[in-house]
């Protein structure tokens, strides 16, 4: 027998409308995801485009699960009584964070701590690849060169200067606290005292660092963050990784200070324009590391995400604000 409570909990999961739009390649994600939510008693209208403008209607659309399709304001008009957006994923860039709490819509994304520790994880990687020029020495078998002329460098002792404070900085920090690093971070958001981390002004940190990791969020205040003016403020031959998003950086400053050794190599998760153009510049230099926006990917989070996600969509779904929402600023509860 259905209680009060119970009656009303169906009938928010029915009013509420649960688009799931995803870009093609991450249709088996959103497909998850829909079959997670309807375990949880909740359906949802799933499609897998490029752009909003290829679905018909979406004036009854609620609830909008974003998996890399742009959602600006001229996509929000189309939905009228739209209150949450959620990715998937840590990263929601594509989605207009501002203009959706100007407009009081929740905007959560999903952080399964797999997730955060695989980026972690392969960014303590590619930047041991940097120092321990790992294709190069590869290359010295592959081409049955004689002799060894590579200088590799261990990472203990080294000034990691690390651009942004998010989970994914901190679970690097905690990892590399016994390598005997020295960590500067650079973060608007920081606040208080961090055993073993030092917050600086960026200038700072671009001119202190033997390593940059960028590990922030895409906005427009760290759009370009990194271009002509700030590398030529690091040391010749510091070492840079980016596995957060491509548009921090200027990409063809970028390629200069690489091909002028001002930046001594580079390993670039994450570009501009994605997938990476075949005619893009920073193919052809020989210190960098490239890897499709997957360095990080990993099964186990892959495993855990689409539960997670679709327990936001149903606290949603059911009138709550989930712990991951992003602009909790802008309200106090989901209407």
């Amino acid at each position: 027998m259905n209680t009060a409570t119970d009656l009303d909990a169906q009938a928010k999961a029915i009013s509420a409308r649960i688009a799931l739009v995803s870009i093609p390649r991450a249709g088996g994600l959103s497909a998850s995801i829909g079959d997670a939510l309807r375990g949880l008693g909740h359906d949802s209208v799933r499609h897998d485009v490029s752009r909003f403008d290829e679905i018909a209607d979406l004036s009854d659309v609620e609830i909008l699960l974003s998996t890399g399709v742009r959602c600006g304001a001229k996509e929000m008009d189309r939905m009228p009584r739209l209150r949450a957006i959620v990715s998937p994923v840590l990263g929601y860039d594509w989605v207009d964070a501002g203009e959706a709490s100007r407009r009081g819509i929740a905007v959560c994304n999903t952080e399964a701590a797999e997730n955060r520790e695989g980026m972690a994880e392969s960014t303590i990687m590619l930047l041991l690849a940097l120092l321990y020029r790992l294709q190069d020495t590869e290359k010295l078998l592959r081409t049955n060169a004689s002799g060894d002329p590579l200088k590799r460098h261990i990472l203990k002792g080294r000034t990691v200067g690390i651009i942004g404070w998010g989970g994914i900085t901190r679970e690097v920090v905690k990892r590399l606290a016994a390598w005997g690093c020295h960590f500067i971070v650079h973060s608007r958001s920081a606040t208080g005292t961090v055993p073993g981390v030092t917050f600086v002004p960026l200038d700072e940190l671009l001119e202190r660092s033997d390593a940059i990791l960028v590990l922030t969020s895409l906005n427009p205040s760290t759009r370009h963050m990194l271009g002509r003016e700030q590398f030529a403020k690091v040391r010749p031959g510091t070492l840079l990784v980016n596995t957060a998003r491509g548009a921090i950086i200027d990409e063809a400053a970028l390629v200069e200070a690489l091909k002028s050794g001002q930046l001594g190599a580079a390993a670039i998760d994450v570009f501009e324009t994605e997938p990476c153009p075949p005619d893009h510049p920073l193919r052809d230099l020989p210190n960098v590391i490239l890897t499709p926006h997957a360095i990080g990917h990993n099964e186990e989070a892959k495993a855990a995400g689409p539960a997670l996600t679709a327990a936001i969509l149903k606290t949603l779904a059911e009138g709550g604000l989930p712990d991951s929402c992003k602009n909790r600023e802008a309200f106090t509860r989901v209407k």
